[in-house]
């Protein structure tokens, strides 16, 4: 196979330069295709029945979880009308974002089904109430017993009652008194509310994802999370994000970062080195071959679907190794001979 390679190469090496050309174009295109991938799909096979297992407990109770810390003087300051409308609107922001959420756990969602709770209960009894007067207007109509005006007026001041916003108030209290008398309990915060705290200073809101999310829609998620929190102009009160899909996200900059380093100081130190001790004309030219096999290899990884990883990115400074001393072994022998048939002509 290999002598009639070379047999194929010595004859036709223009079209051989022509296909290795538009091979490494096509190889080339492969490159945007290249994902960085972190997930527990690069740390176990994915056949295997502990992450089979694993992959039916994210889809059934949700996956990686998104934290935000919220960090602030005292436990009245954390729990002010004002803060917990900050997690108010995260928590709606998150909502939106339903086909990648699984559940948000916060006090400001405790206090909502409480107050969700409160409203059905009060509205049901309303209605109870109402069904009672008309029942009542009925019955006095039909033995003219007496004029059910007076019933019905009732009956009005109930529906009016049930239309006013301020009775039933979406979401949280707007005033502090009313919110405190959720929250405290003997002039103590509750325990619903006190597992959700920190050394009274901190309070978390967890945001899960749904399980097999792939790693793009969480980091735009995470992405939107953190010009969500930049927007919200708060003096009294910090947030932190955190959780995996967090660090994901910076392992995978890191990783990119890395790479980029890494090649920047090894084609620095190789010039260096190849103009030191290879006198050779055309001395880059070794450089220039590594680097293209190099992007190459990327491209062909991106084509074929094969992501990098932190195990992986070892592969490329052995390429590195391997191509440029194999690339200066073969010039040096190549210009040996040009060296040789240049001596016997003469």
């Amino acid at each position: 196979m290999k002598s009639l390679l070379n047999r194929w190469l010595i004859r036709h090496p223009v079209k051989s330069v022509i296909y290795m050309i538009l091979l490494i174009i096509l190889l080339l295109t492969g490159v945007p295709f290249i994902e960085m991938a972190t997930g527990n799909d690069t740390l176990v096979e994915t056949d295997t029945d502990v992450y089979q297992d694993n992959e039916m407990l994210a889809e059934e109770f949700g996956g990686e979880s998104v934290i935000i810390l919220f960090e602030a003087e005292n436990i009245e300051t954390l729990f002010s009308v004002d803060n917990l409308g900050v997690l108010e609107k995260l928590t709606t922001f998150a909502k939106e974002e339903s086909e990648v959420i699984h559940s948000i756990v916060s006090p400001y969602t405790v206090l909502d089904q409480i107050f969700t709770k409160r409203r059905q209960e009060i509205e049901s009894g309303l209605g109870e109430m109402e069904d009672g007067l008309e029942e009542l207007a009925e019955k006095m109509e039909q033995s003219n017993e007496q004029s059910p005006e007076h019933i019905r007026q009732v009956i009005t001041e109930f529906n009016q009652l049930k239309s006013q916003s301020g009775a039933f108030h979406e979401g949280i209290p707007r005033d502090q008194e009313t919110l405190d008398q959720i929250l405290y309990e003997d002039g103590e915060i509750k325990s619903t509310f006190r597992d959700m705290t920190i050394d009274d200073q901190f309070m978390t809101m967890i945001i899960t994802f749904k399980g097999n999310i792939d790693d793009n829609d969480k980091s735009d998620f995470v992405a939107s999370l953190h010009d969500a929190v930049d927007d919200r102009n708060i003096t009294d009160m910090e947030m932190i994000i955190s959780g995996k899909p967090v660090l994901d996200d910076d392992i995978r900059d890191s990783m990119q970062e890395s790479i980029q380093i890494m090649l920047v100081m090894s084609s620095g130190f190789m010039i260096i080195i190849l103009f030191v001790v290879f006198p050779v004309r055309w001395r880059l030219l070794p450089l220039v071959i590594i680097l293209i096999a190099l992007v190459g290899t990327v491209g062909l990884m991106g084509w074929i679907g094969v992501p990098i990883t932190m195990v992986s990115m070892a592969v490329f400074p052995i390429l590195i190794g391997l191509g440029i001393d194999y690339a200066i072994q073969f010039q040096s022998r190549y210009s040996e001979d040009l060296r040789e048939e240049d001596e016997t002509n003469e």
